[in-house]
């Protein structure tokens, strides 16, 4: 953040803490527990979404330099972006125009990305039958070309997708018509003071997990189950005493740390860390999660699986410093910290939730303590309601 966001920011907990309170919403809210398992919504949620709104995949730091690339999953959908020799930023089908294999598949990784899909290259080649294209997208070798009478190379290079930086964020479209630029616009001034152009990845991994996917955003948008669902674990670390802004469709859920507030008090101001002591937990549409704390980067990109009680989370940490082997090791032991907490808890909590609401719990109350899941439940009705069929 900005320094003056982050007084501001810093201010508003403080008051929390001393009066011990939070960020409300005006009135509870009650949700039809359908949404979590109705087939023909989960269908249009998928379709407008995630193939119709731009998607979040990394930090611009990931692709800053030429021969940089990621290759990700997608919701699914298999997706290279690229920063050709030129520095010309591209994204593109991550299927050969051959037989369809991926073709980031045999590209060696950089030092210290082992895991997330990222690294650097100058060519992709299929693993099938080695057709070979350039970080533009260009078909530059076909072995046995002799094989191919009649067929025009430049007619089969890679299908490029929309991509674009926005807010310090890689966001790619996963069809051609999907407008990326500016995708993040809401959120560029709030996210300005964040190194995200230098951010890079250091170790990813992928959960599938037998719930909903807006069950795995509706937990990290509130800190009232802390000290029941947490209690072997960050309660009493952790405190509800939260802000909550949105910018647009997103929105920043803060809450403290205790004891670093107490301190950071008697503080002056211009001596504030750009990293206050508080989980940050930034959720961009239309549902790439952002969790900033003292010491993590860690991206939560959370998609749909093959049915309404199904999901899946990639969970990549980063570093907003240089790689190395002090940077790694900490992002590594980030990752560990964090991913304890999330499988011993999280997780089988809202796979907990998910079996209620395919019993039949007929609906979600939502307190006024919890008001983001609120807006984002708000969120992604409105845009199902506004898209055309």
């Amino acid at each position: 953040m900005k320094h003056q966001d982050v007084v501001a920011t810093g201010r508003r907990i403080i008051d929390h803490l001393a009066n011990r309170t939070l960020d409300l919403g005006t009135a509870p809210v009650e949700l039809d527990g359908s949404c979590f398992t109705d087939p023909v919504r989960f269908a249009r949620e998928r379709e407008v979404l995630f193939r119709r709104t731009p998607q979040v995949i990394g930090w611009a730091g990931e692709v800053a330099e030429p021969g940089d690339f990621i290759a990700r999953d997608v919701d699914g959908v298999p997706v290279l972006v690229t920063r050709d020799q030129d520095g010309e930023l591209h994204a593109f089908l991550d299927a050969c125009t051959h037989r369809g294999m991926r073709v980031s598949g045999e590209t060696p990784r950089t030092e210290g990305t082992t895991g997330t899909g990222c690294g650097s290259a100058r060519r992709f080649r299929c693993g099938y039958h080695g057709w070979t294209f350039d970080g533009g997208g260009a078909l530059v070798g076909l072995p046995g070309r002799p094989q191919f009478p009649g067929i025009d190379p430049e007619k089969y290079g890679l299908r490029p997708l929309p991509v674009a930086l926005s807010a310090g964020l890689v966001v790619v479209g996963l069809r051609p018509d999907v407008v990326v630029e500016g995708a993040l616009a809401d959120v560029e001034d709030a996210f300005a003071g964040f190194p995200y152009e230098r951010t890079r990845a250091v170790i990813s991994e992928r959960f599938d997990l037998e719930c909903n996917w807006k069950l795995n955003v509706d937990i990290n948008v509130e800190a009232y189950h802390v000290p029941f669902l947490h209690k072997n674990t960050i309660d009493g670390i952790v405190l509800n005493h939260g802000i909550v802004d949105t910018w647009g469709p997103h929105t920043r859920f803060a809450v403290p740390i205790a004891g670093g507030f107490e301190q950071l008090a008697e503080v002056p101001e211009q001596a504030w860390p750009a990293r206050l002591p508080m989980v940050n937990v930034q959720t961009l549409l239309p549902s790439a999660v952002l969790i900033e704390s003292p010491l993590s980067t860690t991206l939560l990109r959370i998609y749909p699986g093959d049915r309404p009680n199904r999901s899946v989370i990639h969970m990549t940490e980063g570093t907003w410093e240089p790689l190395s082997e002090a940077s790694m090791a900490t992002a590594r032991s980030n990752h560990e910290t964090n991913k304890r907490v999330l499988r011993a808890e999280d997780f089988p909590g809202a796979e907990s939730c998910q079996r209620g609401f395919d019993a039949g719990l007929p609906t979600m109350v939502v307190g006024t303590g919890e008001s983001a899941i609120a807006h984002w439940h708000r969120v992604w009705d409105d845009a199902l309601a506004a898209a055309p069929h």
